[in-house]
């Protein structure tokens, strides 16, 4: 292998170790200012002439032990957490809230309480009922038209893909709360089957792994269970008796079917299944320069793709899985492109300003050429993948340079990006998803997992530094506040079989390396460090609805502080009810003239679940994360030292739920500030890092209140600096923390104290 060009040492990054000073906060709660007296006389006549018309065609629609679903839609100043209604539909008027629904909330009610509500919004005099009936705009019947959501059913039907037994549909049931209503629910489903409902297939059938020693035992156990759980309509009966919520894939024989399927009340959603597919593969040559002799030592990056066939590829594969798509199926040349810009794509791209970073490849063929007529069903796609990921934990970052065809609903997170998110979770991986490309409007599945780093593609300009977006690369944001794409990377690159069109597939290739190198080189790195520090390394100021937070730099990798900067990370397990503080001592190199003078970036991510559901559509985030960097200034009402955000949210308390989710996507995990701050007069000698966490919609976990939330992980990276590398902030700040600070990197080969710069 060439001798690749020797990057200049840099200071690593810091590990902060100081734990927190938590203070409890109160909440505000319903009360007489809540009301929205104005229009309080209009809403208790509207509302009460809608329970008495819903009252009168009960009979009509679909009942589950007595008890009928209801949409009531909230007015659009009335989307905050804090005016959810469940003071005036509470069990001991039997009615609950289901689930968040469009701009409103689903309640499961009995149909014989109609006409008690008519009179009770009329006539109720406590407060916190009349906050709640000013701020319902109105209540209708769940119709079975609303489980297409947006679509029509002819537009659903039409969409679905064929098989022998019928048209094959994603379906979640209706998530009613009452036992006895969900044993009804359930029986009421079973009757549907062979009639207008057929089972798909059982998990797995395709994929065989027999006494193959060659495939890992737990894979081979992860299969079989699959495998032996049953049908799927059987598998979601008993998945729905247990947790009220239930996903799974039908075929549905005709469009008569259909009718009756929505018809029965049982539907919650439906949604047409959605193909899987890989990008065109182009033509050209190989790079000049060979594989390193040893790869062993390097990260491994599984590769969810088309498989490898590549002759020249084959000594960087750690592991191959057994397929979940045949080989005469498969979408090899894309594999074969992903794999070689996995391994060594800085070869391949020599003009390009890439860090030298080799990987080993672990090979997932679960990906069909597009004119294969092979329908990837979610459901065994996930189970595949649950048995792979499980297989192999020394592998920590998965390449999924794939998307399904259809954009992402703004309102509801897709299926497979919400089970690929729940499998990076459940086994500490990160993935690293393609935005996709165009045709289409918006981003694609999976690119709206929240767990992944999605990217998205962008063009270099003449001197191989990163440009403008890519003109065929699809743009974000995500739904439920997402901030995607996370990333953005070389889309138009060289790759195994030459030049290649523009695309996300090939920028995602080139991030997971990154991924893989920081995962191996930080202590205790979770998947959520590794993200921020990539997204922390970035070159964009703000999000960019193409570009995510931008590139991460070539000049300095995620481990390593840029001269002139110092950068720490840390992780906390936080709750709601309490503000959490974390004090810093103010470089030397950041006081000029008795101001603060220099560059911020705070970057954090909170890991959402488990209070996260594919049931809750736009409220798909339960919990939130404020924070910011403070300094001091002044004083309270109270005589109270004040602190200012010189990094951090914009102040939600002072906008609408509206503007505060469409302007500082209020419930997105991620928050990442970059600041320029010249002449800040400020007190004292420290900052603080600030953070807090809010909850909403707790009964969609059957908490009473915010204390019963399990601990939230978040993880920080914060820098400052002024970016003139003769300042020694790194060591001013390292100095002055002492035993409160490490280093972050393993086995660093750096320069810690930055000597020659």
């Amino acid at each position: 292998m060439a001798d690749t060009p020797r990057r200049p040492l840099l200071n690593p990054v810091l590990r902060f170790t100081k734990d927190p000073k938590p203070e409890g906060v109160s909440g505000g709660g319903k009360n007489a200012a809540s009301i929205m007296t104005d229009r309080l006389p209009t809403q208790r006549r509207a509302l009460s002439r809608q329970f008495r018309d819903l009252a009168a065609r009960a009979e009509q629609q679909p009942r589950f032990d007595g008890c009928v679903v209801l949409y009531a839609a909230m007015f659009d100043d009335s989307l905050a957490p804090s005016y959810t209604p469940k003071d005036l539909f509470q069990a001991t008027r039997s009615a609950r809230l289901i689930a968040p629904y469009r701009s409103g909330y689903l309640v499961e009610i009995a149909a014989d309480q109609l006409s008690q509500y008519a009179n009770l919004v009329e006539t109720s005099g406590a407060i916190k009922d009349q906050v709640d009936i000013s701020r319902i705009e109105a209540v209708r019947f769940f119709e079975g038209a609303d489980a297409g959501r947006a679509a029509s059913l002819d537009a659903i039907w039409d969409a679905a893909p064929e098989t022998d037994a019928g048209k094959a549909f994603v379906i979640w049931l209706m998530p009613l709360r009452g036992r006895d209503a969900a044993e009804h629910l359930i029986q009421r489903f079973a009757a549907l089957r062979d009639g207008a409902i057929v089972p798909p297939p059982p998990l797995l059938t395709g994929v065989d792994v027999g006494a193959d020693t060659d495939v890992p035992a737990a894979m081979r156990r992860a299969v079989r269970a699959a495998a032996a759980s049953g049908d799927r309509i059987g598998l979601a009966m008993r998945t729905y008796r247990q947790h009220r919520r239930a996903r799974t894939t039908v075929l549905v024989p005709s469009r008569s079917a259909l009718d009756q399927l929505i018809a029965s009340g049982t539907v919650f959603r439906i949604e047409p299944v959605q193909p899987i597919n890989s990008t065109s593969p182009g033509e050209g040559r190989e790079p000049d320069r060979p594989l390193p002799g040893d790869l062993t030592t390097l990260p491994i990056v599984g590769v969810v793709d088309g498989g490898l066939t590549a002759a020249s590829y084959l000594p960087a594969e750690a592991w191959r899985a057994p397929p979940l798509i045949a080989d005469g199926a498969a979408d090899a040349p894309h594999g074969n492109q992903v794999t070689s810009l996995v391994v060594q794509g800085h070869d391949w791209n020599n003009n390009l300003t890439l860090p030298p970073l080799y990987c080993q490849v672990g090979t997932v063929q679960a990906v069909p050429k597009r004119d294969a007529r092979v329908i990837v069903d979610t459901q065994d796609f996930v189970a595949y993948l649950d048995g792979v990921m499980g297989a192999n934990p020394e592998t920590r970052v998965w390449n999924f340079s794939l998307n399904q065809p259809e954009s992402c609903d703004l309102e509801a997170v897709s299926p497979l990006g919400h089970d690929i998110a729940m499998l990076a979770r459940k086994h500490r991986v990160l993935p690293i998803i393609s935005i996709g490309n165009k045709p289409g409007t918006r981003l694609q599945p999976p690119g709206d997992c929240e767990a992944a780093i999605t990217v998205g593609g962008r063009v270099h300009d003449d001197n191989g530094d990163p440009g403008g977006e890519c003109p065929v690369s699809l743009i974000g944001p995500g739904p439920s506040s997402m901030l995607k794409p996370d990333l953005s990377h070389f889309s138009h690159v060289r790759a195994l079989g030459g030049v290649l069109t523009r695309g996300s597939s090939f920028a995602t290739s080139l991030t997971s390396p990154l991924a893989a190198h920081t995962m191996e080189r930080v202590r205790e790195a979770s998947p959520d460090l590794v993200k921020a520090l990539l997204l922390h390394n970035s070159d964009g100021m703000n999000f960019d609805p193409a570009l995510g937070f931008g590139t991460p730099t070539a000049a300095s990798l995620p481990w390593e502080c840029r001269p002139g900067f110092v950068t720490l990370q840390w992780r906390a397990s936080l709750r709601p009810n309490a503000a959490y503080y974390w004090e810093l001592p103010i470089p030397e190199s950041l006081k000029r003239t008795g101001k603060l003078k220099g560059i911020g970036a705070l970057t954090a991510i909170l890991n959402p679940h488990p209070m996260v559901t594919d049931y809750a559509g736009p409220n798909y985030f339960s919990v939130r994360l404020e924070t910011a960097l403070q300094y001091q200034r002044g004083k309270n009402k109270n005589n109270i030292a004040k602190f200012n955000n010189l990094l951090g949210s914009l102040d939600t308390g002072k906008v609408t739920e509206q503007e505060a989710r469409s302007l500082d996507h209020k419930w997105s995990p991620v928050r990442h500030h970059k600041k320029a701050f010249h002449r800040v007069s400020f007190e004292g000698d420290s900052l603080r890092a600030y953070a807090r966490i809010y909850a909403r919609d707790l009964y969609l976990y059957g908490y009473t209140g915010s204390d019963e939330i399990p601990q939230t992980e978040t993880v920080f990276v914060l820098s400052l600096g002024t970016g003139d590398e003769n300042d020694d902030v790194y060591n001013e700040l390292r100095d002055q923390l002492g035993a409160f600070v490490e280093t972050a990197v393993v086995e660093a080969d750096i320069d810690v104290d930055n000597e020659g710069f």
